[in-house]
């Protein structure tokens, strides 16, 4: 196997989910290549793992502390270095992240343990929650999204649903048959 696809196929492995429901995203881990960094906080010697990062492309409310800030979009995002999982909320200047370790996947339902909010302005707060996604057989519509993570700072909510984007441009030859 060539040591793309290796590659590949070790991310894949890294989240079930995203092995059999989402697509690598070029663009949102552009994007987000600082909240990345910020993500990987562990000194285990493996910073070169990629991210997976998947786009949610729909409608989505984001509130904080009561407040509804405009939200245009939804970030999956999986840091293998770390085994941290997010559904990062996208708005106009930054990213609210609610964050975790511990997930499940079952006949489209998944879910994801939130056990801290990552704020753009003041970093990592602790947090007790949950998000949970249901997708539909197609595996390219989530049909809903809802995060809710309590902290000592308030609550915060994330509601989302839209189609899932595939985007295979790191894929240079267009082949992904292995041959």
């Amino acid at each position: 196997m060539p040591p793309r696809q290796t590659v590949r196929a070790r991310q894949r492995r890294a989240l079930p989910l995203a092995a059999s429901l989402l697509a690598l995203s070029l663009s949102l881990s552009l994007a987000f290549a600082g909240v990345a960094r910020a993500q990987d906080d562990e000194d285990d010697g493996d910073d070169d793992a990629a991210p997976v990062v998947v786009d949610i492309n729909g409608p989505c409310t984001l509130t904080v502390r009561d407040q509804v800030i405009s939200c245009r979009g939804v970030a999956y995002m999986v840091f293998p270095s770390n085994h941290r999982i997010d559904f990062t909320a996208i708005t106009e200047t930054a990213g609210w992240a609610f964050s975790g370790d511990e997930d499940a996947n079952k006949d489209g339902h998944y879910t994801l343990t939130v056990d801290s909010v990552l704020n753009p302005a003041s970093g990592r707060l602790d947090a007790e929650g949950r998000c949970e996604m249901q997708v539909e057989a197609d595996r390219r519509t989530v049909t809903s999204l809802d995060c809710r993570a309590s902290t000592e700072g308030g609550e915060f909510i994330l509601k989302a649903s839209g189609s899932i984007s595939v985007d295979d441009s790191g894929d240079d030859d267009g082949d992904d048959d292995g041959n």
